[in-house]
């Protein structure tokens, strides 16, 4: 049953925008006007907002840890319960857009960001501040599914690469280079709780843009149908366990820890149920449409995002880690590292949107190119040495910078503008799920293979150098030399020589770990690519013989 509601937030007329055809493409000859595109960029400012909320934790856990007086262990459920929040919301979120409409989704989201935001702010204890976390994250994800679902209905398709472009600010760059680099700065000049004033301002900027231009949102008929609570429940706990083992999996070690295998368990067992659930519930109940991976374009979509945001998430994750330990930067230098490949991604989204939109070109044309300069990118960056410095780096970013803008606005208009506009909510919350999900799993294979590679290295170079071999004893004695000239006396010489060359070591095991680590991405790609292919040509075989 399908029926028109109008809420609090719901424009006062259905203008031509808010028509929506019930099954096909979306339109074609639909104008757009300035209004249009001043939405988008609202759309986008709020987008952003999210973005903050994301960087917080990586940048001010420590922080964090001395304001609330609380152990590693307990800090962990301010990342854990944003994390899951958002995750477990994004797929999800299409029930609450498709019930109650993307207008009254998008707003009520924002209202809801806008009060956990203050509250964060205000917060004194850790419990309160998670509860808030944890409202903030489920906020985002429907807050990014409405935003973008608005956008594919608003625009036409020969609009979408261009807009959907401008609306990648917000989740691509946003999230990996903007947000962290203004959090790490706010945090070492002032405080990290301005990270939640700035979302403040950005909502006040995103109203600013919607406010005015509301009776242009789209209005779309709404589907009531019965939330699955009990699948739900089922997604909830694994996703829960999931995220929680990856996070923390490295920390004790994966598997020889006793809670982590329970937690493990638990996941899959949870997972389990939830597909057992799915397929023998005799309702009409669900969480999302399930109808839209039976589109080759958005299943292939989908898992060329998950692919991405591994390699998106990782890759941001690698580079102000090595910054801190391997080149030695300030914090807030480490931050700023990232803000250069900023210009490129927008240079990159921008140039192939507009080629879409303005000549037609098929978005498949730029995921090879894409995958091709991040590929050049990370096997660059695994050749710095310890005497790498900032503008070392940078040739390096710009082409990371490039390549993600080429990967992320194809995939998005691949996986996205084929389905009808009734699969749309679903189609952006289950894409979304895929790029966050290969992003945390991203992170989480880094940090462990980063730790296993730092081990071996370690193990590697102590194993050569021992006080028998003759090249080591030069070597030191040179050290002690050289330390003794400066006016020590011998004997602290040498041991300042010692400590020298302890101090080389760890940074040289540190430099071949990261090294290590952006090689695995371009081996990611070398794997990944041919499977992707492989699943291409399958959908196209299968296709034929139907």
């Amino acid at each position: 049953m399908k029926e028109l509601e109008r809420g609090p937030f719901d424009s006062g007329e259905v203008s031509e925008a808010n028509e929506l055809p019930s099954s096909g493409a979306l339109t074609k000859n639909r104008s757009v006007n300035a209004a249009h595109w001043i939405i988008a960029i609202g759309l986008t400012l709020a987008a952003v907002t999210d973005a903050f909320n994301g960087a917080i934790f990586t940048i001010a856990r420590p922080h964090l840890m001395g304001d609330f007086r609380v152990t590693p262990d307990e800090v962990t459920w301010v990342n854990l319960a944003y994390l899951v929040s958002k995750t477990v919301c994004l797929p999800v979120a299409a029930w609450f857009v498709d019930r109650f409409g993307e207008t009254r989704s998008l707003f009520w989201s924002i209202f809801i960001v806008t009060v956990t935001s203050v509250a964060c702010l205000l917060a004194v204890h850790l419990l309160p501040f998670v509860a808030a976390r944890i409202f903030q994250g489920g906020a985002g994800a429907v807050l990014l599914v409405a935003a973008q679902t608005i956008l594919f209905r608003l625009f036409p398709i020969n609009k979408q690469g261009l807009v959907q472009a401008v609306y990648a600010f917000g989740v691509v760059v946003a999230p990996t280079a903007l947000a962290p680099a203004v959090m790490g700065w706010l945090t070492d000049e002032f405080s990290w709780v301005w990270g939640f004033g700035v979302n403040l301002v950005l909502v006040l900027l995103a109203i600013s843009c919607l406010g005015p231009y509301r009776r242009h949102l789209p209005n779309s008929l709404r589907v009531r149908r019965p939330f699955d609570w009990i699948g739900f429940h089922f997604f909830l706990l694994s996703m829960t366990a999931l995220i929680y083992v990856l996070l923390e999996g490295s920390r004790w070690n994966w598997f020889d820890d006793d809670h982590i295998t329970f937690w493990s368990l638990v996941s899959v067992g949870a997972l389990i149920a939830f597909i057992v659930w799915r397929f023998f519930n005799p309702t009409r109940s669900e969480l999302y449409d399930r109808a839209v991976f039976a589109n080759t374009q958005f299943a292939f979509g989908f898992l060329v995002s998950f692919v991405a945001g591994f390699v998106l998430f990782g890759s941001a994750f690698l580079i102000p880690v090595f910054a801190l330990n391997v080149l030695q930067l300030p914090s807030k230098e480490a931050g700023m590292l990232m803000l250069p490949s900023c210009m490129t991604i927008g240079a990159a989204l921008l140039f192939a949107g507009a080629l879409m939109s303005r000549k037609n070109i098929s978005p498949l044309t730029f995921v090879p190119f894409g995958v091709s300069l991040v590929m050049m990118a990370m096997w660059m960056l695994s050749w710095s040495s310890s005497a790498s410095g900032a503008n070392d780096l940078w040739p390096s970013l710009l082409l990371r910078g490039l390549g993600l803008g080429f990967l992320f606005i194809s995939i998005t208009i691949v996986a996205l503008n084929g389905l009808i506009p009734e699969q749309v909510a679903s189609g952006v919350g289950l894409f979304n799920f895929g790029r966050q999900m290969g992003g945390i799993l991203g992170v989480s294979f880094l940090t462990t293979y980063l730790n296993h590679q730092t081990a071996l290295n370690r193990l590697v170079l102590i194993e050569n150098i021992n006080s028998a071999s003759l090249s080591f004893q030069q070597y030191q004695e040179l050290l002690a030399t050289a330390l003794t000239s400066r006016g020590l006396d011998p004997e602290a010489g040498s041991t300042a020589g010692s400590l020298l060359m302890q101090n080389s070591i760890i940074t040289q095991v540190a430099t071949l770990s990261f090294n290590e680590a952006f090689f695995s991405l371009v081996l990611l790609f070398l794997v990944a690519v041919p499977l992707v292919l492989a699943f291409k040509l399958t959908q196209k075989l299968v296709g034929n013989r139907r």
